[in-house]
């Protein structure tokens, strides 16, 4: 088992709001959605299939927007600590042509819903983790994070 989780994130945020993945699990709380990336699959292909399991949205993937690390050994006590030290790489997403974000017909446990939440309710909501601040900074300032395949690299020549 690797000892870092890679966890593939789509943010996707249409008419100042964003698309949350909502939880019933000893209260409500939400998640971006995303999930685990899967043996052979690129992180731009994990995208993809995870926002499309947890919301039956099918996205076009943008630029890395965030890049979030939980290191379950210097965690605050928010979560397990029990959990696999994990690095969520969080790309902005834009919603293909007709398609409709939804609850799947066999969702994930304890998944209650797929809700566009407002940019400005935000903080309202208990997201996990909790980057409801630095969302917003993101819409606000779209910096985007380049991310460099390898395998779209051209060859390289050797002397």
């Amino acid at each position: 088992m690797p000892h870092v989780r890679i966890r593939c994130t789509g943010l996707i945020i249409k008419d100042n709001c964003v698309l949350l993945v909502e939880y019933d699990d000893n209260g409500i709380h939400y998640n971006l959605p995303g999930g685990g990336l899967e043996p052979d699959e690129t992180i731009v292909e994990g995208v993809v299939r995870e926002v499309f399991e947890e919301t039956m949205a099918e996205v076009e993937v943008g630029q890395l927007a965030l890049v979030y690390e939980f290191a379950p050994h210097k965690q605050s006590g928010d979560y397990g600590i029990n959990e696999l030290h994990g690095i969520h790489l969080i790309f902005e997403c834009t919603l293909k042509n007709n398609s409709i974000p939804q609850l799947p017909d066999i969702p994930d446990k304890y998944q209650t819903a797929v809700k566009w939440i407002p940019i400005e309710e935000l903080e309202e909501v208990f997201l996990i983790p909790n980057i409801n601040k630095q969302i917003k900074d993101y819409v606000r300032n779209k910096r985007n994070i380049e991310l460099i395949e390898d395998y779209r690299l051209d060859r390289l020549k050797i002397l």
